[in-house]
């Protein structure tokens, strides 16, 4: 690995070696071989709590290796669609905008699945024709033929585990095949049949509100603010269950994460420093953007999405 990297390095420009592990000894003992390692235990649960990202960020940015950078993801083509996995049914469009708020807000490189921004959803699966996963296939075998299942009770139980759910065609589209291939043509995965409801890009162009334009706004924020992208991370109210609450701070500037995970209401009440006690919003899923917001008692809608600077 360390040869690799030696490789690498010798050319100019910019270059990166990223590796689908967690652990950070890939990152070599003196910072010699991957640039960037995935954070997974981020996504090693059934719900995002404030909690879990806490933990998760104190114990990895905490063991991080000096001078190495952080990356964290949702998901990936071997994983449940984000959308899918860490929805309740209810809200999940507004679960995925604060998921995507989060991710693109962490310290760290973020990375994301494709179809994310189009709040693509895993596809069920209900014919073994349609499972192209290997794993899935010898899994449906072990139990029809060790464990003596029906042919249907193993078809529910592999459509549950299969990563072919989350790797169906990108719906570019609402023509035939989401726009994918062409009519008429059979892909290698069926196509999740929700594009012709709006799940595609060409659609979400148009649609101001749309998941496509939130993501738009969220990396284009990301792009303008140093803080977002350098600072560094610091967690406040670290007890609080319905509201995650964080500032990336450089020397110059200082940015307010507030994440509101609960379908209740939520009054946040800060104890910064007294020339900063109020932040002027730069997204807000609640359209307040650019208004000024004093600190002493934020008032968050449910699943409220709002990112702020510091007013000195």
């Amino acid at each position: 690995m360390q040869e690799l990297r030696a490789l690498v390095d010798s050319y100019s420009g910019d270059r990166v070696l990223i590796g689908e592990d967690a652990n950070f000894a890939y990152h070599g003992p003196d910072n010699d071989e991957l640039h960037l390692v995935f954070n997974f235990p981020l996504t090693e649960t059934k719900r995002l709590t404030p909690t879990h990202i806490r933990t998760n960020q104190a114990m990895r940015l905490g063991a991080l290796p000096t001078d190495a950078w952080p990356c964290n993801t949702l998901g990936n083509h071997d994983s449940p669609r984000v959308f899918s996995r860490y929805g309740d049914g209810a809200n999940n469009d507004a679960l995925a905008r604060l998921h995507a708020a989060l991710l693109l807000t962490l310290w760290g490189t973020p990375f994301l699945f494709n179809g994310e921004e189009i709040g693509m959803a895993d596809l069920e699966l209900t014919e073994l024709s349609q499972v192209r996963d290997t794993a899935a296939l010898g899994q449906y075998r072990r139990l029809t033929s060790m464990r003596g299942l029906s042919a249907n009770e193993a078809m529910q139980a592999v459509a549950i585990t299969t990563r072919d759910r989350c790797r169906t065609p990108m719906q570019w589209d609402n023509t035939p095949n989401a726009g994918f291939s062409p009519a008429g043509v059979q892909p290698w995965l069926p196509v999740n049949p929700n594009y012709a409801d709006g799940v595609n890009v060409a659609d979400q162009i148009r649609d101001s509100a749309s998941m496509l334009n939130f993501y738009k706004r969220l990396l284009h924020l990301r792009k303008q603010i140093p803080a977002l992208i350098a600072g560094r991370f610091t967690v406040l109210h670290d007890n609080a269950e319905d509201y995650l609450t964080f500032i990336r701070s450089t020397d110059t500037q200082a940015c307010l994460v507030v994440l509101n995970t609960s379908e209740q209401p939520q009054t946040v009440r800060f104890n910064l420093d007294l020339e900063t006690q109020r932040a002027t919003c730069l997204l807000s899923s609640s359209a307040r953007d650019g208004q000024t917001c004093e600190l002493s008692a934020l008032q968050l809608a449910p699943f409220e999405i709002f990112i702020g600077e510091l007013v000195k």
